[in-house]
Formats: structure tokens, C-alpha cells, sequence
């Protein structure tokens, strides 16, 4: 499941349970997108923080998983904005 496509269906279970009308849901949905987003650039970071320190004799390896870890963020990225 994509992130956008889990934006939208929490954002429906949350209108839903509130009782809300679900007009909203688009606005909904971008913000747990935000969010979801956020979250995901953070534990990347740290990721990458984890592994430079960890592999501190080995920095050829380090900056290897950093540069795949940031290709994937930036696939990701392009991914979700092709979905707007």
C-alpha cells in the first residue's frame, strides 16, 4: 500500500469515527501524508546517522548505504508526487 493511498483510507476511518462530514477527506489525507512523510525523513536520517557511526572503520560502506538509502528516499519522493 502506498503511502498516499494509506493517507486516504486513514483519513476516511478518522472522519468516519468522528462522525465528520467526509468532504474534508482530501485535507485530511494530505496532512497524514505530511506527517507520514516526516516520520519517514526522520528515521531515514537516522538510519543513515546509525550507520556512519557503527561503520566508522569501514567509511567507504557507510557512504555507500547513505547514497543507496538517499536514492530510495528521492525514488520515493518522485513516486508519491506522481500520484498528486
Amino acid at each position: 500500500m502506498s503511502i498516499k493511498q494509506m493517507a486516504d483510507k486513514t483519513a476516511m476511518e478518522v472522519l468516519t469515527s468522528l462522525g465528520s462530514d467526509t468532504d474534508k477527506s482530501g485535507d485530511v489525507s494530505r496532512i497524514i501524508e505530511k506527517a507520514l512523510l516526516t516520520v519517514l525523513r526522520e528515521a531515514r536520517a537516522g538510519c543513515v546517522d546509525v550507520v556512519q557511526v557503527c561503520c566508522s572503520a569501514d567509511q567507504d560502506l557507510a557512504h555507500k548505504i547513505a547514497a543507496e538509502l538517499r536514492q530510495k528516499e528521492l525514488a520515493l519522493i518522485a513516486n508519491l508526487s506522481s500520484l498528486r
